[in-house]
């Protein structure tokens, strides 16, 4: 084992060889994601190859913590490597594990949507940060873009599930999206959309007019002002009601004393509106 490096700084970092019994992983750590097929291929590369680039971690009460490197360690579990190479850098605070860990996975091959809403939310909880917005200046994102992050979260279990088997294929635009329509249509509808977007048969632009369709306020139906009135017989006893609309509808309902009267109330129908005897 190298000799320590006797400085206050915690970049000045030095190389060890650690066991794998010693190592912890990150509990900040600002990946929540995992591909099992890229886990067996680094595996298969380590064994072929050795590791090519060391982690990075540090001491505490005896553990080495994994700050970054979680990726190549899960490979090195799977390929049955007995140590890790690491660089260890003393006095790391759980700010710092969590910072490490973000800049490496943002800098490697990028944070998926999922992984920043999960990381964040966990970073804020276990205060690591007292507020989003120093959230946002330690990740060099706008609160805005913070917030929106965050809101994927109130995605239903189910839909949150089936995300984080392709995280990648779920931008964080169409997932804010996707948090608005499951409020406006409901779970199923949602799901259904993601499962699309996840395929790639759809994009944000799909989702947000399926959206607009549950939240666009339907037409008040214009209310129409009708007037009533009596009808009676010759000697004032009363026959029935007619009813007139706006609109032009007429009713009426007639009750006749007699089939006499009955009859000559049809037959003067038939020739007002040319009704034959069918």
């Amino acid at each position: 084992m190298v000799a320590p490096l006797h400085s206050d700084d915690k970049r000045a970092g030095r190389f060890e060889r650690v066991a794998i019994g010693l190592i912890d992983p990150n509990p900040y750590n600002a990946r929540k994601i995992y591909r099992p097929q890229r886990i067996g291929e680094l595996a298969q590369s380590l064994v072929a190859n050795g590791q090519l680039q060391p982690g990075v971690g540090t001491f505490r009460n005896g553990r080495c913590i994994l700050a970054a490197g979680h990726y190549r360690l899960a490979g090195i579990r799977q390929a049955a490597l007995p140590v890790m190479d690491l660089m260890i850098h003393d006095g790391l605070t759980d700010r710092d594990l969590f910072e490490y860990s973000y800049r490496e996975n943002a800098e490697r091959e990028g944070q998926s949507a999922l992984d920043d809403a999960m990381a964040w939310r966990y970073a804020i909880d276990q205060k690591i940060y007292g507020s989003e917005t120093e959230l946002a200046a330690a990740v060099q994102k706008s609160l805005a873009v913070v917030n929106r992050t965050l809101s994927i979260l109130k995605l239903s279990p189910a839909i949150i599930d089936l995300v984080s088997q392709n995280p990648e294929a779920y931008p964080m635009s169409s997932l804010a999206e996707l948090v608005l329509l499951e409020t406006a249509g409901g779970t199923d509808v949602a799901l259904a959309f993601a499962e699309r977007l996840g395929l790639g048969e759809i994009g944000r632009t799909e989702i947000t007019e399926a959206r607009a369709r549950f939240t666009a306020p339907k037409p008040r139906k214009e209310k129409e002002t009708s007037r009533q009135y009596k009808l009676k017989m010759p000697d004032g006893t009363l026959a029935g009601v007619l009813k007139e609309w706006d609109s032009g509808r007429v009713s009426f309902d007639v009750v006749c004393t007699s089939a006499a009267e009955r009859q000559a109330l049809v037959d003067d129908l038939k020739k007002r509106f040319a009704l034959g005897d069918e």
